[in-house]
C-alpha cells in the first residue's frame, strides 16, 4: 500500500516518536516541535499513504494495523539512513596521515593554494607539508626517494621514463614588470631586447631560470643579472620597485598586484606537472591527491 508514496524522512522521524510514545504533545515535547505541527505532519502523511495510521479514541495515541506495519518499516529506513551517514563521515575521515609534495615557489605561491585547499576540504583528517625546490632539484629527490610527489615539468630532458607525469597547468612564459616601465604596453618583448637589460632571476636550478639561459645563449644576448635569488617575494617586490624585469609564468603577473607580464618572443609555453617515480609504492595520502589531481584536472 505504501508503494506509490513518496515520503520524506522527516514525517517519518515524527511518526516513529508518536508511535514510540504514544502521544502527539509528549512527541511535540521530545522533537522540540509545536503540538500542532506534529499532528498537521502525522495527518499529512496518513494522506500521503492513504490510510489512517493511529487511533485516536483514546487518551492515547495507538497504531492501527497498518500503522504498526509502517513503523517497522520507518524505523529500518532511519537505522539504514543513519548508517549511510555514519559510513560517509568515515569515508571523510579514511585517509590520516600528512600530504607532503615539493613545488616550485612560484606554482607553490600562486597556484598551489586553491589546489591543496579544495583536497584538504573532502580529507580533514590529513595535514599538508609543502617542500620549496627547483624542478631540478625535485626531480632528483624524486629519484634518490627523499620525496614521493612533486611538481616539475614536462620539458625538463632530465625526467624521462623514470617518472610518472600528471598534468596540472600549462603556462605561458612572460617577461614581469613594474606596470609603469617602458615596456609594459608592449603585446611581445624579443629576446634580443634583453641583451644588456637589468633583471633580477631565480638562480641556477630553476627551469624558468635554465630556460632563459637557454633562450639567451641562443640569440647571443646577456641580460644585466642584477640580483639572484630563490626567494620569490623578494624577486616580485625588486621588481615592483624598478630594479629589473624578470622572467615568470603569466599565473605571477595576473596575481601579482603592480606587475605586468609581457609574452616573450618566441613564445614559450611550459607544461607544469605533478609527478612520482615510476614503480614506487607511495604514501596513501600521497596516492589520494595524485588520484584526485588526475580526476579533477
Amino acid at each position: 500500500m505504501y508503494q506509490k508514496a513518496v515520503v520524506d524522512l522527516r514525517k517519518l522521524e515524527i511518526f516513529v516518536q508518536v508511535a514510540q510514545l504514544e502521544h502527539f504533545s509528549r512527541a511535540a515535547t521530545s522533537l522540540h516541535m509545536a503540538q500542532p505541527a506534529v499532528s498537521i505532519a502525522i495527518r499529512k502523511l496518513e494522506e500521503e499513504l492513504d490510510t489512517r495510521l493511529f487511533d485516536r479514541s483514546g487518551r492515547r495515541a495507538r497504531l492501527t494495523a497498518e500503522g504498526y506495519n509502517l513503523l517497522q518499516r520507518a524505523e529500518s529506513i532511519l537505522r539504514d539512513v543513519e548508517d549511510l551517514k555514519h559510513a560517509s563521515s568515515d569515508m571523510k575521515n579514511l585517509l590520516q596521515g600528512e600530504l607532503s609534495i615539493a613545488c616550485p615557489s612560484m606554482l607553490a605561491t600562486y597556484f598551489l593554494p586553491d589546489l591543496l585547499s579544495g583536497f584538504l576540504s573532502e580529507h580533514p583528517g590529513l595535514q599538508a607539508s609543502v617542500t620549496q625546490a627547483g624542478t631540478t632539484r625535485v626531480e632528483q629527490m624524486l629519484l634518490d626517494d627523499e620525496i614521493e610527489i612533486g611538481v616539475t615539468t614536462s620539458r625538463n630532458p632530465g625526467n624521462g621514463p623514470d617518472l610518472e607525469l600528471v598534468p596540472l597547468i600549462r603556462q605561458q612564459m612572460v617577461l614581469c614588470m613594474a606596470e609603469n616601465h617602458p615596456w609594459s604596453k608592449r603585446r611581445h618583448i624579443r629576446v634580443k631586447d634583453l641583451d644588456g637589460a637589468p633583471m633580477v632571476v631565480y638562480e641556477s636550478g630553476y627551469f624558468i631560470r635554465s630556460t632563459l639561459d637557454q633562450l639567451c645563449t641562443e640569440q647571443g644576448v646577456t641580460p644585466d643579472y642584477r640580483m639572484q635569488s630563490n626567494f620569490l617575494p623578494l624577486l616580485t617586490r625588486m621588481v615592483k620597485q624598478g630594479l629589473g624585469t624578470t622572467v615568470g609564468l603569466k599565473i605571477m603577473a595576473e596575481e601579482e598586484a603592480g606587475i605586468v607580464g609581457v609574452p616573450l618572443s618566441p613564445r614559450l609555453e611550459l607544461n607544469m606537472t605533478l609527478a612520482k617515480r615510476r614503480g614506487r609504492s607511495i604514501s596513501r595520502a600521497n596516492q589520494a591527491f595524485l588520484d584526485w589531481v588526475a580526476f579533477k584536472l
